[in-house]
């Protein structure tokens, strides 16, 4: 065999940031945050890494370092409805959170649009943020799931739920659901309607769930004619409140869960004449003003926006440090039924 023809030995494959992750068990984001400098890595996961690099002999490319540049210390949070002042609350939990640990908080409101969802998302990407904070608007959209799932930084749910690995924080609507229908229940209402949203959330899920189960536990069956599930709209709430109070047999309660429900009801009820807590009692979520000022005051399941945002950047930090968190994790934050004058037993109860 000729020179000419001696075979030559064949390269040695290239290590690459994906194969140094591999080894260190972390994801590649952390490769780079560890290369970077970037405190928010626990010395325990920088030292996995700094072995990993080592062992395999891999040099961080000099021109995709000038690329990424420092550390953003940038973390997103996209939510669907920038009139909600319950989102206020949260981003001011999470960013006094993410601001004692050096990072910034920019917010984006999708406005409910998945479309704009995933072009925001991928946003975040191109401006390497360290992690998001997302209160998806259809948790079953394929296409945000994929979109999240390629994001390339920890994802933390609020008020949300999407399966796979995803952290999730969220308030306890179940529970909270229950106790004002077993309060209901208990002053001998045997008919209440519940207008809401969320057929495709967790909240929404839950809210049913709370509302079923109290039923199921006084033995009292629930007419699906008076659930409305459809929206969170007060111009739903002002519509189907009316169609709730002209059936045959109206509903004595009512329960409008969702913050921009309240005022439609409330104008709903007085354009039909009709008194509250003498005609209908009525329960609100979230509390507002407009509950608490409104004569009479209403009846609400009440919860700590401010704390749901706190709890997720606590969750959000962790999963970007890499620290052990269980797959899937859920952490949720009391509801509270606060009783007002909006409650009454209905006409000649016993």
């Amino acid at each position: 065999m000729t020179a000419a023809s001696t075979p030559r030995d064949k390269p040695a494959p290239r290590i690459t940031v994906h194969d140094v992750a591999r080894a260190a068990g972390v994801a590649i984001g952390t490769v780079s945050r560890v290369v970077n400098g970037a405190p928010s890595v626990t010395r325990e996961v920088r030292e996995r890494v700094e072995r990993a690099i080592a062992e395999l002999g891999w040099t961080p490319s000099a021109a995709a370092q000038a690329m990424r540049g420092a550390p953003t210390r940038m973390v997103g949070f996209i939510f669907s409805d920038i009139r909600n002042p319950l989102y206020s609350a949260m981003i001011k939990g999470a960013e006094d959170i993410l601001g004692e640990h050096g990072y910034m908080l920019v917010v984006a409101s999708s406005d409910g649009q998945s479309a704009r969802e995933i072009a925001l998302i991928e946003l975040f990407k191109r401006r390497r943020a360290d992690g998001l904070l997302f209160s998806v608007e259809e948790e079953s959209n394929a296409s945000v799931l994929r979109c999240v799932g390629a994001a390339g930084y920890p994802v933390v749910l609020l008020e949300r739920e999407m399966g796979g690995t995803l952290g999730t924080v969220g308030a306890a609507h179940l529970t909270g659901t229950r106790q004002a229908t077993e309060y209901l229940l208990g002053l001998g209402h045997r008919r209440i309607a519940m207008i809401s949203g969320g057929r495709n959330n967790r909240v929404g899920r839950d809210r049913l769930a709370g509302l079923m189960r109290a039923h199921e536990q006084a033995g009292v069956a629930v007419d699906p004619a008076l659930l409305r599930l459809d929206s969170f709209s007060s111009d739903y709430g002002f519509r189907e409140v009316q169609l709730l109070l002209d059936m045959p047999d109206p509903p004595t309660a009512i329960l409008a869960l969702g913050m921009h429900l309240l005022p439609g009801v409330l104008r709903g009820i007085r354009i039909k004449g009709l008194g509250i807590p003498g005609d209908v009692s009525l329960v609100a979520s979230n509390d507002s003003e407009l509950a608490q000022l409104v004569s009479p005051a209403i009846a609400a399941i009440r919860y700590d926006g401010y704390a749901l945002g706190r709890e997720a950047a606590q969750l959000l930090l962790r999963r970007m440090r890499d620290e052990a968190v269980p797959d899937g994790a859920r952490i949720e934050i009391p509801t509270e039924f606060v009783m007002r004058e909006s409650c009454a037993s209905p006409r000649n109860y016993p």
